[in-house]
């Protein structure tokens, strides 16, 4: 080993020896799903029985979306759907998934091609419930797709972001993103409300790129990551008693320049509490009344966390929020770099703000260099079923 390289690994064990050694580890793990395997964004349903998964498609398809029940201490296969069929080129489009806390509606949005299909289980398969086309001019495919589609507990609501679309010529980049809000009703969805890029935005804030709808679908956040030095945002908007939707709040980084703020971002079913990620941090709001008030910053004193914040999820009940840092170094034991890393943290909603238990740590079985354990995090309502992605979709009860 180079000297400057055993310098900088004793300096980081010397580091690390100094930092409190009371991080509890829940290894725990009940299942992990077979290989190939990918968790939807929105992967577990409210009750922890079912979670979601694109599998390894057919050959001549685009996409397999699975769902996986809970059988005592076994996760067994209960329905799939298969997408379109590959195009003549074999290049598909990307795809994101999201699964409805009632664990039997299933949304898939195509953003290149301005589409989301949404399915209902019907025993081993789906049935189709819609094809929801979003208006506007598709003006540019990048960056690409992120957190762009949420849904309601029940699966009667979409939330879909569109950063790509109604742009305008802009300094220092155009200005672009909207952001629709569908509703079901009978057999149709139908545009219930189109969120316009606010006044005050700037035209580096990627609007429509990370949107997030509380369970009960009365509570919407549209915003997205910086660019060019500033930050990013978040815009919170309210179902009025009227019907009608009105912008309540605007979600700012405690930090200038974060521009990774609102690149994830998490809320609970009420509405009522919201984790935002940023650069090596989740900052927690809380709705106060008619108020929005940001209360607290976390993150981490271990020199080995990287991205800190790469994916967030909070429990239905706001009381569980998991943090995914999936660039994190492998323990100093282990060798290989990006293991990656997940933290639990219990929060005590009150009326002063929100308490926060101190972090548990999430491990695989094995560690794995390049494997991103927690680049995609999931829980359901009560924070009793905990879904880590990382190189293979990891369980873990509580």
């Amino acid at each position: 080993m180079r000297p400057a390289l055993r310098s900088v690994l004793g300096s980081l064990a010397a580091l690390a020896a100094t930092l409190p050694s009371a991080l509890s580890v829940t290894s725990t793990l009940a299942a992990e799903l077979p290989g190939g395997h990918v968790l939807l964004r929105d992967a577990v349903s409210d009750d922890g029985r079912i979670v979601a998964a694109f599998a390894p498609p057919p050959a001549d398809r685009c996409w397999l979306v699975r769902l996986f029940e809970r059988e005592r201490d076994r996760w067994a296969p209960v329905a799939e759907r298969a997408g379109p069929a590959k195009p003549r080129n074999g290049d598909c489009p990307p795809v994101i998934g999201v699964l409805a806390g009632n664990g039997r509606t299933v949304a898939i949005g195509t953003p290149w091609e301005k589409r989301v299909l949404v399915f209902e289980r019907e025993g081993w398969s789906f049935r189709e419930l819609g094809r929801i086309e979003i208006p506007g001019e598709l003006d540019k495919p990048f960056p690409p797709p992120a957190q762009t589609l949420a849904i309601a507990r029940d699966g009667s609501a979409l939330l879909v972001g569109a950063p790509h679309h109604d742009c305008v010529v802009g300094v220092p980049e155009d200005v672009c993103g909207t952001a629709f809000l569908f509703e079901r009703e009978g057999g149709t969805w139908r545009i219930a409300v189109r969120f316009p890029r606010p006044a005050e935005g700037s035209p580096t804030d990627r609007f429509g790129r990370t949107v997030a709808l509380s369970g009960d679908g009365r509570t919407a956040l549209v915003g997205g990551p910086g660019s060019y030095g500033r930050a990013g945002r978040l815009w919170a908007y309210e179902r009025a008693p009227d019907g009608e939707w009105d912008l309540v709040a605007s979600l700012d980084t405690p930090v200038p320049g974060d521009l990774e703020f609102a690149a994830e971002v998490a809320i609970d079913d009420l509405g009522e509490t919201v984790a935002v990620a940023g650069e090596q941090k989740v900052v927690l709001f809380r709705r106060e009344g008619d108020d929005w008030r940001r209360v607290t910053t976390l993150g981490s004193n271990d020199p080995l966390i990287g991205t800190f914040g790469g994916a967030v999820a909070l429990s239905g009940t706001g009381r569980l929020l998991v943090v995914g840092a999936p660039r994190s170094a492998c323990p100093l034991d282990q060798t290989g770099s990006r293991c990656g890393a997940v933290r639990l943290f219990e929060l005590q909603p009150g009326e002063d703000g929100i308490g926060v238990g101190e972090p548990r740590a999430l491990e695989p079985v094995v560690w794995l260099p390049k494997a991103d354990f927690g680049w995609r995090v999931a829980t359901d309502a009560a924070g009793r079923l905990v879904a880590v992605q990382g190189r293979l979709a990891h369980l873990y009860p509580r």
